[in-house]
């Protein structure tokens, strides 16, 4: 009986530890040496209301280079005190219509280009019997991402390259807590004045394939708690069903006890 008994706990906690490993472990279905179809890589677009700077410099001739640059100016009480080239720098804002006034160059489209798109356009024209040696640098200044929920460090994200996935967005975060639900990671995203909701699963592959594997400017990020955690909140409902799973345990254990000694 003793031999049973032994065999009877081990099983039970094998089976709690891999209950508890199928909800916690990340990319549980991939295979040794398994390739997976992922999303193509998308680089971030500028969309209406995103700032940048644009800065185009010459070697040959860097006096003509500044007509095209914004001033760089200090801002003191919200008004222009004067320019000063060592100070901050101006930038650009998408108006709703998608264009920007580009210095010495006039209006263009930049809503939907990424930004190496737009750096190849305005060094194209700048080039055409413009500024010759041109070199152009545009950078965004405010895309942002919002990561919310069961992670270690929720908080606002200034995205710092092209592109970036839902896996390094968590990384950015500190990675989810224990009590983060791993299932059901959601990324909200307006799209033309509509809020698209992504979920996805980072226990599994699948993840790879989804449309909000690389995220956008403005993406919300929500990690929800899980279900042990959101039973805390409701009249301590996960210590309630902690005591019942475990009495029901030890009646089962009683039991299979009482059955061996009258066998």
């Amino acid at each position: 009986m003793k031999k049973f008994l032994l065999l009877l706990t081990t099983a039970i906690v094998t089976f709690t530890s891999c209950n508890t490993k199928e909800k916690v472990v990340y990319f549980q279905d991939i295979q040794n040496a398994e390739v997976i179809q992922a999303q193509m890589v998308e680089n971030l677009k500028f969309q209406p209301g995103d700032r940048l700077t644009i800065v185009v410099t010459s070697s040959l001739t860097p006096e003509d280079a500044v007509s095209y640059n914004l001033p760089i100016v200090t801002m003191q009480a919200g008004s222009v005190t004067g320019q000063n080239y060592s100070n901050q720098m101006s930038y650009y804002t998408v108006e709703p219509d998608g264009m920007i006034e580009v210095a010495g160059l006039g209006r263009m489209v930049i809503a939907g280009k990424s930004r190496s798109e737009v750096t190849e356009e305005l060094q194209n024209k700048l080039r055409n019997g413009l500024l010759n040696d041109a070199i152009v640098a545009v950078n965004p200044v405010n895309q942002y991402i919002n990561i919310l929920g069961e992670v270690k460090t929720p908080n606002r994200y200034l995205l710092n390259k092209d592109n970036i996935t839902i896996l390094e967005a968590i990384t950015m975060a500190g990675d989810l807590t224990i009590q983060g639900d791993r299932s059901n990671i959601l990324v909200m995203r307006n799209e033309n004045g509509q809020v698209k909701n992504y979920y996805m699963d980072i226990r599994s592959k699948d993840i790879f394939s989804s449309p909000a594997f690389y995220l956008k400017q403005n993406d919300i990020v929500y990690v929800q708690p899980n279900e042990v955690k959101s039973n805390n909140y409701v009249n301590n409902g996960n210590s309630i069903r902690q005591i019942s799973t475990w009495l029901s345990l030890l009646s089962f254990i009683t039991t299979t006890i009482i059955l061996i000694k009258n066998w």
